[in-house]
């Protein structure tokens, strides 16, 4: 069943850009330009999302999200408040109202999926505490460790680097102790972010590197690099990342720069293992050149970064995103292959093999 959104603003265009992107996500979107009809189409329609004109006629927003609240039904609606107002009062009082965020105008969609994304991910820790404890814990760990990364990075403070090294063995004796797929289980369906996308990098990729034979030592180091891999994107706007239409050339080219971010990150960190350095530098390359940043081909590109541009692709591939559908395992298992010359097909036949034997995808 689609998740159902409120967008309670009287600015049409405002309304109509918010609706046709949520519609593309697969959203149901009802609208209202008066807090009237939007407290009168909440109790029609209980949505789960609330977006909310702080200024919207003829009682304002807050008024208005106080008596939607008022309801039984609608006590728990996520309610992300969209403003024209910058100050850090009107922020505090967007929150003291009830708000659970607030997105500034003129909106830019891609920052408006991004805080979505984040509220509804919070749904994926509650079902944690369905798994044993110690699996709950491994989680946790590996989501706060991430989230302190983010912050320090942009902060430009010093990285986590031994936490995160810590973070990985016990990943490592989680996989070791109950294999991968109850960590891949627990966030199955949910919207990618940083800390879901490095995880499933890193869980597949120590599962990938004992499949083909590498010790416990660079398996480890492989989940760090997996985990770590994608830093540098924290420096990329949420606007950006977020945007579900076509990047155009200028876009795409500031995406690409989280590559050289994530170096720099690591180049601050001085001793890293060359490992998690092909990993980071290498995943988005191609055998037949047409990657980047350095355009390497073929036997130029490590092991290590064949593996995770396959890994990452997967990944990718699999789980919930804004600008590209979720596809089931053996869908994507086959989207490796193309276009042809991209990925290394003998490892991407490996992994699929080894995808299909293990987790048994529909």
């Amino acid at each position: 069943m689609a998740k159902k959104v409120l967008i309670a603003d009287n600015d049409e265009a405002t309304s109509r850009l918010i609706s046709s992107q949520l519609e593309k996500q697969g959203y149901e979107v009802y609208t209202a330009s008066t807090s009237r009809n939007a407290i009168n189409k909440a109790l029609l329609h209980i949505p789960g999302i609330l977006i909310l004109d702080l200024d919207l006629p003829t009682r304002g927003g807050g008024e208005t999200l106080k008596e939607i609240r008022s309801y039984k039904e609608l006590r728990d609606i996520l309610t992300l408040v969209v403003t024209t107002r910058a100050s850090k009062e009107d922020v505090i009082n967007a929150i003291k109202i009830g708000a659970n965020d607030y997105v500034l105008k003129p909106l830019k969609i891609g920052t408006l999926l991004a805080k979505m994304v984040h509220w509804a991910n919070t749904e994926m820790e509650a079902h944690w505490k369905k798994l044993k404890p110690e699996q709950e814990a491994t989680l946790r760990l590996i989501k706060v460790t991430i989230e302190r990364a983010v912050d320090a990075i942009k902060q430009n403070a010093p990285l986590p680097y031994e936490d995160i090294v810590s973070a990985v063995d016990v990943l490592d004796f989680a996989i070791k102790r109950d294999g991968v797929w109850d960590i891949v289980g627990a966030v199955d369906g949910y919207n990618t972010t940083m800390f879901l996308h490095s995880l499933l990098v890193a869980v597949y990729m120590h599962w990938f590197g004992g499949l083909k034979g590498f010790g416990e030592q660079d398996c480890q180091q492989m989940a760090l690099g997996g985990l770590m891999h994608d830093l540098g994107s924290v420096l990329i706007p949420p606007a950006l990342l977020f945007k579900p239409d076509k990047l155009d050339p200028g876009e795409y080219k500031d995406i690409k720069s989280h590559v050289g971010y994530t170096m720099d990150i690591l180049d601050g960190l001085g001793e890293v293992p060359e490992i998690v350095r092909n990993i980071s530098r290498e995943h988005h390359e191609k055998l037949d050149g047409s990657g980047y940043p350095q355009g390497l081909k073929a036997d130029d590109i490590s092991i290590h970064g064949r593996m995770a541009a396959i890994v990452e692709a997967y990944a990718a591939l699999t789980t919930k995103n804004v600008y590209r559908p979720t596809y089931a395992p053996t869908e994507a298992l086959k989207m490796l292959h193309s276009p042809v010359g991209h990925l290394d097909p003998e490892l991407i036949e490996e992994f699929a093999r080894a995808v299909l034997s293990e987790f048994n995808p529909g």
